[in-house]
């Protein structure tokens, strides 16, 4: 990188990050902040408290300034609505008196929801700050889907108007798979050259392979079916613990759910009424050490989301954590994921079909050869197409783009770490 370029990286590098999520527990979220403050950027990240978390924190070279406002536990989507109005005022606030000293020269809004740009929009029109929207899922699809409501709806058409409000409002729009940066381009006013892709995938700088022993967690001789992450309804995995109940009976299965959600204690229940305590267990949320020694002793991994919208797109970070962990993976056949993989990657299932989950379920524990193959060749396109120096590439190509200059050449991939070599 030339003098020029370094210079100019110097005097226009101040970010400033905002998610309604809490930090360090999201380290999505704070793995793209670390990233650029590795290239050259200054980074302070405004997110809300979770318990009784500090005010502010350094993780690594990120500031995370904390609002006053806590996550807390789900209490339905009228609540949710409030928090998010005022985590909105509560880190406007935040941000002006911090933006006197600093001057972001870029405001990253971490989304959903997409009206989170208003704290940003103000400081864009007096100040001329960039603002680059990070879609990590598509608000209109997010509404229809968790309000399960009709595309005609009046609440759809004004999620679709904050998002085309968002949009034009942004010089720089990131989309998580082509799939969605399809859907920006169609239904809204945008260069295409504007839109970068910067798939959820995970940084194994960060994400650090563990091993670990099936007796370590007392499940010897089990046959281990995993779920990992947020624990939503319209995420199917009642459809999981359905094709357990078939199962129980023809082999050892062990159905691991490992994370945290508004519906979790719905599936608590559900286990218990099936009389499936002994088959089903929900460990809560775990730290990334802990995960991935729940991932290292899983036989085979599932993403049983059901068929909505917002599913339909997605490609979840969960599905490259399985795969570097060279796990066989049954996922529901959903158009961002079967884009990303094909049938000799991925074990494809209809959504929702709970016996169709427990025929690939039962084929993997007969043919464990086979699966295995299957997610040696799905780590293999990892490593070729989405590791993250890959993603890593664009972001900074984003950035960049909007500074007037080119990013250099991707250089060497990111070295992999299998996990019989940790």
């Amino acid at each position: 990188m030339s003098l020029i370029i370094k210079k100019k990286r110097r005097e226009n590098n101040r970010v400033c990050m905002i998610a309604y999520r809490a930090l360090p527990k999201f380290f999505n979220r704070l793995k793209i902040a670390q990233s650029l403050c590795n290239d050259g950027y200054e980074v302070d990240f405004v997110c809300p408290n979770e318990g009784d978390q500090k005010k502010t924190e350094v993780f690594g070279n990120v500031l995370v300034v904390r609002t006053g406002n806590k996550v807390g536990k789900w209490c339905g989507y009228l609540n949710l609505l409030i928090k998010y109005l005022l985590f909105c005022l509560r880190s406007f606030s935040e941000i002006i008196k911090i933006n006197r000293e600093k001057k972001y020269t870029f405001f990253h809004i971490h989304t959903p929801p997409d009206f989170l740009i208003l704290i940003a929009i103000p400081l864009k029109l007096i100040y001329g700050s960039k603002i680059i929207l990070d879609l990590h899922d598509m608000f209109p699809e997010s509404v229809d889907s968790n309000l399960n409501v009709k595309g005609k709806s009046i609440v759809v058409y004004l999620a679709k108007t904050i998002e085309k409000l968002a949009v034009f409002f942004s010089d720089a729009v990131i989309c998580t798979n082509s799939y969605d940066k399809q859907i920006v381009s169609s239904r809204n006013k945008i260069n295409s050259d504007k839109i970068f892709t910067v798939m959820n995938v995970p940084n194994l700088k960060q994400f650090r392979i563990e091993s670990s022993k099936k007796e370590n967690f007392g499940l010897s001789g089990k046959y281990i079916v995993l779920f990992e992450g947020t624990i939503w309804k319209r995420r199917g995995i009642q459809t999981v613990i359905d094709a357990v109940e078939l199962l129980k009976d023809k082999i050892p299965v062990y159905f691991l759910i490992v994370g945290d959600g508004p519906y979790k204690e719905d599936l608590q229940k559900i286990v218990v009424e099936k009389n499936l305590t002994n088959f089903v267990e929900l460990t809560g949320w775990v730290d990334l050490t802990t995960l991935s020694r729940y991932l290292s002793i899983s036989d085979i991994c599932v993403i049983p989301f059901l068929k909505t919208k917002v599913n339909d797109r997605g490609v979840p970070n969960k599905l490259f954590e399985y795969t570097i962990h060279e796990k066989p993976v049954i996922a529901s056949r959903l158009k961002g994921m079967s884009m990303t993989f094909s049938n000799e990657e991925i074990m494809f299932c209809e959504a929702g079909d709970s016996k169709d989950f427990a025929n690939k379920i039962l084929w993997s524990y007969e043919n464990p050869e086979n699966a295995k193959k299957m997610a040696l060749s799905a780590k293999n396109r990892y490593l070729q197409e989405y590791t993250w120096k890959t993603m890593e590439y664009e972001l900074h190509r984003c950035y960049e783009s909007l500074q007037g200059y080119k990013k250099e050449n991707l250089g060497e991939k990111e070295p992999y770490s299998s996990p019989e070599s940790v």
